[in-house]
């Protein structure tokens, strides 16, 4: 597998697409589960709690599924298609992933259910929509999805003050792996400076949502 960097858009089949060396993906599955069984497939975004016994999704196989976050998750750069953030591909790399290799740990690829919640659900709502659903979840279950209010391209100057350089991917790239601590820095005081809102996926309009089996929102 080809590394990348916090930057750059996930590989075909890399499973570290989280640049900070955090596995992309956890998978659980009951004790004794055997390749071929079948087992419905939750798929958790983020830090989202585990869903409820009983709530139907989480009582099969369950994908825990790490994306990037802040600035390399989330800030839109010079050639990136519109509506394009690196933590959406991460996630959307992620799901290609459980729909080739679910049935291997005893999952049912064809009834998968993805959970989110917060910055999460948001991120799931994106892959959602039309231009970026290809039908590897049925059903989306999602609580109190956060977007941000305001465009990024109206507060790239305060992310180029925080960050105190230019947003080329080449520069970010370097910045992150030579000093990834300020980036880390830079991007809290952004969330300090927009009164805690940070970056996320954005504008979000419910009209774009692309058919599924199930969309519940909470």
């Amino acid at each position: 597998m080809g590394e990348i960097s916090a930057f750059d858009d996930p590989l075909p089949g890399q499973l570290r697409i989280d640049a900070s060396g955090t596995p992309s993906l956890t998978i659980t599955a009951p004790a004794g589960t055997r390749p071929g069984a079948d087992l419905p497939v939750t798929v958790v975004l983020g830090d989202t709690p585990l869903p409820e016994p009983g709530s139907g999704s989480g009582e099969g196989v369950v994908v825990r599924v790490r994306y990037r976050r802040g600035f390399a998750g989330f800030l839109p750069l010079p050639g990136d298609p519109p509506g394009h953030t690196r933590a959406v591909a991460d996630a959307a790399a992620a799901l290609a992933w459980v729909q080739d290799n679910a049935e291997g740990y005893g999952g049912d690829p064809t009834n998968v259910t993805l959970v989110g919640a917060g910055e999460a659900a948001a991120v799931g709502l994106w892959l959602c929509r039309r231009d970026h659903y290809k039908g590897e979840f049925r059903r989306a279950r999602l609580s109190q999805p956060v977007f941000a209010r305001t465009p990024v391209a109206r507060r790239r100057w305060l992310a180029r003050a925080v960050l105190a350089a230019p947003l080329t991917r080449d520069r970010l790239d370097a910045l992150a792996r030579e000093h990834p601590a300020r980036v880390e820095r830079a991007y809290r005081r952004y969330v300090f400076y927009t009164r805690g809102e940070g970056l996320g996926p954005a504008p979000f309009d419910d009209a774009e949502l692309a058919p599924l089996a199930e969309v519940e929102l909470r």
